[in-house]
């Protein structure tokens, strides 16, 4: 058994309909009447105002060419880890600065050594430069001395001679330059770790200025008889 129904509207409904509307439409238009006669509030005004931060910026680099040139002209990918972020971040080794360097891994140095991965593949642990000059040495590289590090990836690298298939890692030393420089950081953690650096630099007259940079450490580790002690001087 099927039921239907069928809802018809008669000419009253409709007119009680519309009479409704029209009510409710005439009272929401007093309404807005009548706010507008009453005294609008006024919102406050925010002011916001910034400038860049250029702390992490690099226009130059004489890593790719071997010549003071812009970043923007060099057809290579090089990324600059500059004082500041080595700074803020609390950076002391190459395997810090790796973690910000696309393409560029640190493998565990069983060799005693930095062992950087570039891009995945090439092995680059003597591919390693301070102010563009060979550092094939094997030790593990500290950042107490170092103004910047410039990383290239590509082979433009081979334009440092041997080796340098997948790229290069290039630190640039502190230099006196005239600034007055006052630094002491001490750093003290798990595992006995103890670590002094110091930075101190000052201008001396005309043309002539002098920078000193040390650090000296003395920690241990989470392995068993494990010990680090170093020390050193950069002038």
């Amino acid at each position: 058994m099927k039921f239907a129904s069928t809802v018809r509207f008669t000419p009253i409904a409709s007119s009680v309909r519309l009479a409704l509307a029209a009510l409710i439409g005439i009272g929401a238009a007093h309404a807005a009447d009548t706010d507008t006669d009453q005294p609008q509030a006024l919102i406050p005004s925010v002011v916001v105002s910034g400038h860049a931060d250029n702390a992490y910026l690099v226009k130059k680099s004489s890593t790719a060419t071997k010549t003071d040139t812009p970043l923007l002209d060099v057809p290579q990918t090089i990324t600059v880890i500059t004082e500041n972020l080595i700074k803020d971040q609390a950076m002391q080794s190459m395997a810090d600065v790796a973690r910000y360097v696309p393409g560029i891994g640190m493998a565990n140095g069983e060799g005693n050594r930095d062992s950087p991965i570039f891009r995945g593949s090439t092995s680059a642990s003597g591919d390693f430069y301070i102010d563009g000059v060979r550092d094939d040495v094997e030790y593990y590289r500290d950042l107490y001395n170092v103004e910047r590090v410039e990383a290239l990836t590509g082979p433009n690298a081979m334009i440092f001679g041997r080796g340098g298939s997948g790229g290069v890692i290039n630190r640039v030393i502190k230099q006196a330059d005239g600034r007055t420089v006052r630094s002491v950081d001490l750093t003290v953690g798990s595992f006995r770790n103890r670590r002094l650096t110091a930075d101190v630099g000052q201008s001396l007259g005309q043309g002539v200025a002098f920078r000193v940079t040390g650090l000296v450490e003395d920690s241990g580790g989470y392995q068993r008889d494990f010990s680090l002690k170093r020390s050193g001087v950069n002038l």
